[in-house]
């Protein structure tokens, strides 16, 4: 079964056209199922990451980085 599309092909197009993206005409279509299917897995996570036994979780990875000057060290 096709993912449902959540976008209209314009709205496809906009988005490439905001993140700076080339798209080819019509291939919007083309797109449209793997949209669809991100957005799925996004709403899924967002939803398993609010429920309230995760709600303490906190990142694995720690960005760090060299100070910028020694005072900072």
């Amino acid at each position: 079964m096709p993912a449902k599309p959540y976008l209209s092909p314009e709205q496809v197009r906009e988005l490439a056209h905001l993140a700076d993206l080339p798209l080819a005409r019509g291939r919007e279509d083309v797109i449209m199922p793997t949209l669809a299917a991100w957005i799925d897995d996004a709403n899924a996570l967002s939803r398993k990451m609010s429920a309230a036994q995760h709600q303490e979780l906190v990142p694995a990875t720690v960005f760090t980085h060299a100070p910028a000057n020694e005072a900072e060290q």
